[in-house]
């Protein structure tokens, strides 16, 4: 889908850059719009008439190139390039890479050209349209089958030579990476500490280096109507056409990736389908344990399941950090720093069998207390308005690219009104149940981010270990908090999964 937008460069560069590439006398560009999708990266879809050469006749492409910021784990597009040109010699099914520019003279930044393949990669739409539904197992298993296809790819390769060792992507050294990023944070997140924790404490014993895509899951795939085939993976007249987002690439674990495709993160529509939102684990763990002739391990998976929602939560963190810092001015980025609360309840309810306090799960907010003083009605009143204004009556009037940037803004809308609404209470709920766990008051702890600070850094070293009684409480504190987060950032995974 596509959002029209003048390119921020001449086209007259770009054409004589793909006319020497290609061999052409002469290249015509037209219809140049940014697509939508690829919050780290910008892909610009255009139309191109060739005049001889390799690619004579009008192709369909896609410019892909650096967005105005970044993130620090994502490779350059040249390096991605070469990635992606690796691939495409495996047999994975990816989108023809083209052509590379490292010089930022054509178009400002360095960015490659690929062909652009047809389909969807909505992944709401992919897990919730019912025309889909039939070929969903299928596809399972085909993609199964291309990650299997993927992990073929294997170190050492001098075409990868960019790639750091696998010794730098150990799981040892991502999660000390996670470590230095939460230091840098200006706020403490105690179930990520936890959670690290645990994963410090059980890394599997490693297995041979692979390609891992780092990224492979429902959103980054593109799916379109074919007829029934084997080879399209896609029965009853769906099909996949390519394999999409490559930056995060690099020699890991083979295990990584499976972890990462079944993370809840990525299930869109259908959070009860732990494969990617799309099937049962049953077609995808059969599908690549065909291609890879090697049979999955539930504990090793369980693993790498638990570092994908850490991973993600930091990911969406630095994302966040994008508008905070970077600054990046879009909504889409400002808001997903957010989903690191999703990611911290299933952390729990990966690692905390006993569940939370029977009190978490039907708490309700806590409502602030109106001003007699203010006009009416109220600012809260107001802000729902504008929203119902904006999903019901403006919404219809706009081209269906521009639909998710109206739910954004909704969304946004909602989370400063749950927030208002719900005032300091679970703050100092929070701060209350801190303050009686270190059996001190708290005006004895100092400042309150003290108090949450210390209760982090108490979890990363483990203070709690050896007293269950302390760890215990510590749980339901961490409950607690990731719930009061929820209830104002997206109550409604909360009810998706068991909580009213």
């Amino acid at each position: 889908m596509a959002a029209t937008a003048l390119p921020p460069f001449d086209l007259a560069p770009l054409s004589r850059f793909l006319a020497e590439a290609s061999g052409a006398e002469r290249v015509e560009i037209t219809a140049f719009d940014l697509l939508s999708g690829g919050a780290i990266q910008e892909n610009w879809g255009f139309e191109a008439a060739f005049a001889g050469g390799s690619l004579c006749g009008r192709q369909q492409l896609v410019l892909r190139t650096d967005a105005a910021t970044g993130i620090p784990s994502s490779l350059s597009r040249v390096e991605e390039f070469a990635v992606l040109q690796a691939a495409i010699r495996a047999g994975v099914t990816v989108p023809e890479p083209l052509f590379a520019c490292a010089e930022p003279g054509i178009t400002g930044k360095p960015f490659f050209v690929m062909r652009r393949v047809c389909g969807t990669a909505q992944g709401r739409y992919i897990t919730a349209d019912p025309m889909l539904e039939p070929a969903l197992p299928r596809i399972a298993a085909r993609l199964g089958e291309e990650l299997a296809r993927i992990q073929t790819i294997r170190p050492p390769r001098l075409d990868l030579g960019f790639l750091p060792p696998p010794e730098a992507n150990s799981p040892a050294e991502q999660i000390a990476d996670f470590r230095a990023y939460l230091d840098r944070h200006p706020n403490p997140r105690p179930v990520l500490e936890w959670a690290i924790r645990w994963l410090e404490a059980h890394i599997p014993p490693p297995l041979g280096p692979v390609l891992c895509h780092r990224d492979f899951r429902t959103g980054n795939y593109m799916l379109a109507p074919t007829h029934p085939s084997p080879a399209s993976g896609g029965g009853s007249g769906w099909g996949l056409t390519g394999i999409l987002d490559w930056e995060f690439a690099g020699w890991g674990d083979p295990d990584e990736d499976i972890g990462w495709f079944c993370c809840k993160g990525w299930r869109f529509a259908r959070l009860d389908r732990e494969a990617g939102g799309i099937a049962e684990r049953a077609p995808f763990y059969a599908g690549y344990e065909s291609a890879a002739s090697r049979r999955l391990d539930p504990d090793r998976i369980h693993f790498w399941e638990v570092f994908a929602n850490v991973r993600w939560a930091i990911i969406a963190l630095q994302q966040s950090d994008r508008y905070l810092i970077g600054g990046a001015r879009d909504l889409s980025t400002a808001i997903i720093g957010r989903r690191a609360g999703e990611c911290e309840l299933e952390l729990l309810m990966l690692l905390d069998k006993n569940g939370p306090p029977a009190s978490c799960r039907h708490a309700g907010e806590t409502p602030g207390v109106p001003m007699a003083t203010r006009d009416l009605p109220g600012g809260l009143d107001l802000a729902e308005l504008g929203r119902l204004l904006l999903l019901d009556e403006l919404l219809p009037l706009l081209p269906p690219e521009r639909h998710r940037d109206v739910h954004l803004i909704a969304t946004a809308i909602a989370i400063a009104q749950r927030e208002t609404m719900a005032g300091e209470g679970p703050t100092e709920g929070i701060l209350g149940q801190l303050a009686e766990f270190y059996a001190g008051g708290r005006d004895a702890r100092g400042p309150d981010d003290t108090l949450i600070r210390r209760f982090a850094l108490d979890l990363r070293n483990g203070a709690f270990e050896t007293y269950p009684s302390q760890e215990r409480a510590a749980r339901a504190i961490l409950w607690r908090l990731t719930i009061a987060r929820l209830r104002e950032a997206n109550p409604q995974f909360l009810a998706a999964n068991g909580f009213g």
